[in-house]
């Protein structure tokens, strides 16, 4: 006699007691009562879907895999964004000239309306600016004294303004060839630095040339250019590289990167120049040789031969 004899007696049989039988089978067997009982509802499984469609409810929509964008009335058709270029649309170019000139230091964020309109009659008059010169406004028909400081009329001059880019060289080198070109025409520098078998001076000479382009573009006069400031400065960002000595020491060699930045003036600066000169000299006091430092001997009333 078994276990399972000795908890459940006799063994049931499934007619007679069929209740008992599954619990017996259940206990004693619970791989078979549970494979058995899987596999008769089955079929019933199969059924309630029909059923539940039929009598309680429908399948809801299938969720979609990709976003639905609901087309509105009156919507714009859709266009190939790659095919809009600076080139072919006017409003893409309106845009970057609006942005351009937000960026672009301009005169008239420092210089007044009235005074720039000034500034151009005293020209037009004389040839170049003359400080201190009584102007009519043509519109109001009053009478100005205009008198400007030497930044407003360094801003409203015309002016370009050369930077070059990263060149791997040092301050001394450049400073040296700046000295050569600096105060010279424009034309006459470039002639000169094209001979010069310097490296900086090829890099200038193509700085210059980026100056005239601007200056043709602008409308100056490029026979008369010149250059007012020369100079520069490093560029940061050194590269370092390790330099290997004797008996165990080091050291480090940095190879410097600088930059190149020039003010390129037109004959009118210089003509300003020259007349502000010219008047210094005529109000200028007489020279006195004679020393003005206190004496240290007596002195007497009259003159001795």
């Amino acid at each position: 006699m078994g276990a399972a004899d000795k908890v459940w007696g006799d063994y049931p049989v499934y007619y007679k007691q069929p209740f008992r039988w599954a619990r017996y089978h259940a206990h004693t067997k619970p791989h078979f009562f549970f494979s058995v009982i899987l596999g008769l509802s089955a079929p019933v499984l199969l059924l309630i879907a029909p059923i539940r469609r039929k009598l309680v409810y429908e399948d809801h929509e299938p969720i979609p895999r990709e976003p639905v964008i609901s087309k509105k009335e009156n919507e714009p058709e859709e266009f190939d964004a790659d095919s809009i270029t600076p080139e072919n649309d006017s409003d893409l170019q309106e845009y970057y000239l609006e942005q351009v000139s937000k960026q672009q230091i301009r005169a008239e964020k420092y210089i007044s309306p009235i005074k720039k309109k000034l500034f151009d009659q005293v020209v037009n008059v004389h040839g170049f600016y003359k400080n201190d010169q009584i102007v009519e406004d043509p519109e109001t028909k009053r009478h100005f004294k205009l008198h400007l400081t030497p930044e407003e009329i360094d801003i409203l001059e015309p002016t370009i303004f050369l930077n070059s880019n990263r060149i791997k060289s040092s301050m001394k080198k450049a400073t040296v060839v700046n000295r050569f070109v600096r105060g010279l025409e424009v034309k006459t520098a470039i002639n000169q630095l094209h001979f010069n078998p310097k490296k900086m001076a090829t890099e200038l000479e193509k700085l210059l040339k980026k100056g005239l382009e601007q200056a043709n573009q602008s409308g100056y006069n490029t026979d008369r250019l010149y250059i007012a400031r020369l100079w520069t400065g490093s560029d940061g960002d050194w590269r370092k590289r390790l330099d290997m000595k004797g008996r165990g020491r080091t050291g480090i060699i940095k190879h410097p990167y600088i930059h190149l930045k020039a003010v390129l003036k037109t004959e009118q600066t210089k003509n300003r120049l020259a007349w502000e000169k010219q008047q210094s000299q005529l109000n200028s006091k007489p020279e006195m040789f004679l020393i003005n430092d206190p004496l240290n001997f007596r002195v007497h009333p009259y003159y001795k031969w």
